[in-house]
């Protein structure tokens, strides 16, 4: 595989990659010919076997771009054939309790969300957004905080976190991916609130290494979820746990180091010269952004809703699928997404975000 040491853009659940749609050329290398994706129909997965559906022959690619000061290296996912079952999916699916329907129908919700943020299904839904995510996941308004990345106030938000952001394997040193998770506890005592928590497996997807399939860290996500009558995921607050940590066994890289630090501003910058141009373009140079990032405190994965580099970092990613909304995150404003709110505001603003503070309480 391409060296992928200079291409560590983190993000918050975390995606380290940086995206090309339509560039001046350069030598190209496809390194998945074929996505598929894991849908369950009317969210009725199964226990034994994963729910498939078929992809219809597309045209569209997503490209990346591994990005540094040189000249850039390009990768292509096609979505080129129908009819092929994915065989990512969890390896430990443990059905809820029988005779409940509302609380299957909420697990398997659940289960389908998670099951799409697995290496490859998440490939399609980056490459053509909302058209490729399935009915009965979201509300058309869903809402919802992520911590500690950011408040997520409709349905392309949402999408975005969930499907855009988790790692694919030209995304870091490690070439690790989601190819598995476990819905570890769950609970859902009315037919609209469930909580959850659910592990994040990353291993190593790399055909021709030795470590192919190796375990190199795992992510940890609780919280609570709200649904509306015909069980689509309306709210949700959750989580994610000691995500620094998570990020540090992920890209091997230690984000204490100045020199990680300005590999990843220069990646940020590279990526937002490609990404973000035109009526988009947020700096006069790609040595403007670097100067304007350099100026600016780096940041924490434990505080990513910040004006950071880190910040700017995960907002690079998601110019993949909106440039027009996510190119003003990169700038040096910050675009009202990576400025600094306080403490309050980030974990406590209920009645702003959702216009009241009690609601995963299950009404008697």
């Amino acid at each position: 595989m391409v060296n992928l040491s200079r291409c560590i853009a983190q993000v918050g659940c975390i995606l380290a990659i940086c995206h090309q749609a339509s560039a001046a050329p350069a030598p190209r290398r496809t390194v998945w010919e074929v996505v598929t994706v894991t849908s369950c129909p009317n969210n009725a997965c199964a226990t034994t076997a994963p729910c498939t559906s078929t992809l219809s022959p597309v045209t569209k690619t997503l490209t990346t771009t591994e990005c540094s000061t040189s000249e850039p290296v390009t990768t292509t996912f096609e979505s080129t054939s129908s009819s092929l079952t994915s065989t990512s999916t969890s390896s430990r699916y443990t059905a809820p309790p029988s005779g409940n329907p509302y609380r299957d129908r909420n697990f398997n919700t659940i289960h389908h969300i998670y099951n799409l943020t697995i290496f490859p299904n998440q490939v399609p839904i980056i490459a053509f957004g909302a058209s490729a995510v399935p009915d009965g996941l979201f509300a058309d308004h869903a809402s919802g905080r992520i911590s500690p990345v950011g408040n997520f106030t409709d349905f392309e938000d949402s999408i975005e976190y969930f499907f855009a952001l988790p790692p694919l394997p030209i995304s870091n040193k490690n070439s690790a991916a989601f190819t598995r998770f476990e819905l570890a506890q769950f609970s859902s005592e009315c037919p609209e609130i469930a909580s959850s928590t659910v592990y994040l497996y990353a291993e190593v997807v790399n055909a021709t290494s030795p470590d192919n399939g190796k375990l190199v860290s795992i992510l940890k996500q609780t919280g609570f979820w709200r649904f509306n009558e015909r069980g689509e995921v309306v709210n949700y607050d959750l989580a994610l746990i000691e995500v620094d940590h998570f990020i540090e066994e992920l890209t091997s890289t230690d984000y204490n180091d100045p020199a990680a630090q300005q590999e990843l501003i220069h990646t940020t910058c590279n990526a937002q010269a490609l990404r973000c141009n035109g009526k988009n373009a947020q700096y006069d140079s790609i040595e403007h952004c670097i100067e304007s990032l350099s100026a600016k405190p780096f940041g924490s994965y434990t505080n990513v809703w910040s004006d950071s580099v880190v910040c700017r970092s995960i907002h690079i990613v998601l110019t993949i699928t909106r440039p027009d909304a996510h190119c003003p995150h990169v700038g040096p404003s910050g675009g009202m997404k990576c400025v600094d709110y306080d403490y309050k505001t980030r974990q406590f603003d209920d009645e702003h975000l959702w216009g009241r503070t009690d609601l995963f309480r299950c009404i008697a």
